[in-house]
């Protein structure tokens, strides 16, 4: 039997589903161990390098494209599927050929596919997703408007004016599932002040974008420790005070509750300036469960999850935690 890392990449790096419970209890597929953005607010890419350096002492953290000749060859698949939890399948040129031919086996097999990139799409993504466009449900990554902000904190990922582009293009494919912008991780003090908000939502809704994700970073204490020292990051680190209920259990932090909400009834106002419907992920603060805000950030969740389970499937699709 193949032996697994705990927390999900294989010992042999063979790309494969895998249930996750974290990822709004649903399956998810990573094609690298590692991500080529760097974001330094990431949780979850660098947590599965450290545990697979735990069992490969020889491994110097680079991103590892994953193999897919067990993926390709799989049968079966759940009715949906996030794409990734860990990385970006658009993470870099060798990622983007992996990904067209991960997708064209996903939609091959009818699984609708969540899909959340900062990266680029080129032509060659573009046309694998225009063969089943209603099976496709992308969010893009979109923060901050400042590109040296964003060098620094997303020093691998492409130019704000790049995802911008990705925008359009998606726009353009007739009968997408769904096309959301995702401005979350949001950090205090530096990202959600209304200039950059404004500035987000006019210009994605002039590209016919409709709904936006909001949600506030989270971090560890060891993380909000090394945000103390780096100077531009200390009053946001130092705002990041309250214990956070996340579905995954941990102990991660965030601003405190009653200004979260302030900000989010703020954004929420601004959203509906620009004709732009305003979520937020229930998972990152549970909290959010019993306001009056959309807090199931994927729309497919929404609307049509409950049509998949199948008691007699392998896959167990659950849906109580989204009521």
């Amino acid at each position: 039997m193949e032996k697994k890392i705990i927390w999900g990449i294989s010992q042999d790096l063979q790309a494969h589903i895998r249930y996750e419970p974290n990822a709004c209890k649903g399956y998810v597929l990573d094609l690298s161990l590692g991500c080529s953005h760097h974001c330094l607010y990431c949780l979850f890419s660098p947590l599965e390098m450290k545990v697979y350096k735990l069992h490969n002492p020889q491994y110097k953290g680079d991103t590892i494209p994953l193999k897919l000749d067990k993926f390709l060859m799989q049968k079966e698949f759940p009715p949906v599927i996030y794409m990734s939890y860990s990385s970006d399948p658009l993470g870099n040129e060798t990622l983007i050929r992996s990904t067209v031919k991960a997708l064209h086996k996903l939609l091959d097999n009818d699984v609708n596919v969540f899909f959340i990139s900062k990266g680029i799409f080129n032509d060659e993504v573009l046309e694998e997703m225009k063969r089943k466009p209603h099976l496709m449900h992308i969010q893009i990554g979109l923060i901050n408007a400042d590109d040296e902000r964003n060098r620094i904190i997303e020093p691998g990922a492409p130019s704000y004016n790049r995802r911008l582009e990705n925008l359009q293009k998606l726009s353009a494919i007739e009968g997408l599932g769904n096309l959301a912008v995702r401005i979350d991780p949001l950090l205090p003090l530096i990202d959600d002040h209304d200039e950059n908000i404004i500035r987000i939502l006019n210009d994605v809704s002039s590209l016919g974008v409709k709904e936006a994700v909001f949600g506030y970073v989270i971090l560890t204490k060891g993380m909000i420790e090394r945000w103390k020292g780096i100077k531009n990051m200390r009053a946001c680190a130092e705002s990041l005070s309250e214990k956070t209920p996340t579905i995954s259990d941990q102990e991660l932090f965030s601003i405190p509750y009653d200004v979260k909400i302030k900000k989010f009834e703020h954004f929420r106002e601004i959203c509906e300036e620009y004709g732009v419907k305003m979520s937020c992920c229930g998972c990152k603060d549970e909290r959010l469960k019993n306001t009056s805000f959309e807090w199931i950030c994927h729309p497919f969740n929404r609307k049509r999850r409950k049509e998949f389970i199948n008691e007699d499937s392998k896959f167990r699709i659950e849906y109580t935690h989204l009521k």
